[in-house]
């Protein structure tokens, strides 16, 4: 009796010591919203806490008009996902330990994934950011968090001298991309650098037209989007 009571006793506390993360978890609904500049798919989630770390873009690039994100945990399940809104088609599949969520749009109409996720109530935040040149209200000349910021962008023949600043970003790496107005990426510089900073980036096209002049920073861990500044621009032959 004295080892069944002690036996019993062990497995309350190994009960109660399990993390809130380890509840079963369940996927129960998406949201899909037109933002300027991107369209934000919301995917609920109840029955635990999601963490960030369970959570995987293993297609992070929405160019060819897919991407896919997963959620894992040995106790996850979900509801019939499937809505479409704004261009983009959201369903949820379930698997073994995972829950897979794919997105789908026109092909070359976004250019971006960024993953997120939020607390209370719980849910998964996915934005797709369109590859084509942005409105006004579209550019972001200042990343949340202050990760990249652009402070000033001036026309130098058939490229761009940029002026700006970095914070925190993994091993200072970003890059310096234009595109042209179709999404397409017509100019690129590999860069890295810490603070305040400043470069030339070339592009070639051959007819002129509106385009976008950019710097982006990709996750390491998956290489879904951590920072983006963006402006639009004019691009000369």
């Amino acid at each position: 009796m004295y080892a069944l009571g002690r036996l019993a006793v062990l497995v309350l506390l190994a009960l109660l010591a399990a993390p809130a993360s380890a509840s079963a978890l369940t996927a129960t609904g998406a949201r899909i919203a037109q933002h300027p500049g991107f369209v934000r798919v919301v995917v609920d989630f109840s029955g635990g806490s999601l963490e960030i770390n369970e959570v995987d873009a293993t297609d992070p690039s929405p160019g060819e008009g897919t991407a896919r994100v997963e959620v894992r945990r040995s106790q996850i399940s979900t509801l019939a996902i499937d809505r479409s809104a704004a261009g983009v088609r959201v369903r949820a599949t379930q698997a073994a330990g995972r829950v897979v969520i794919r997105l789908e749009g026109a092909r070359r109409a976004f250019k971006y994934l960024r993953v997120s996720a939020l607390a209370r109530p719980e849910r998964l935040v996915l934005d797709l950011y369109s590859a084509k040149p942005p409105s006004r209200s579209a550019e972001i000349r200042a990343a949340r968090g202050g990760c990249l910021r652009l402070t000033s962008v001036s026309a130098d023949g058939r490229g761009f001298r940029v002026r700006g600043g970095e914070r925190d970003l993994f091993e200072a790496n970003f890059i310096l991309r234009v595109r042209d107005a179709s999404g397409r990426a017509v100019g690129r510089r590999v860069m890295t650098a810490r603070g305040a900073w400043s470069a030339r980036v070339a592009y070639r096209v051959s007819t002129a037209q509106t385009g976008t002049l950019e710097a982006v920073a990709d996750s390491a861990k998956d290489g879904s989007l951590v920072c983006l500044v963006q402006v639009r621009v004019g691009l000369n032959p």
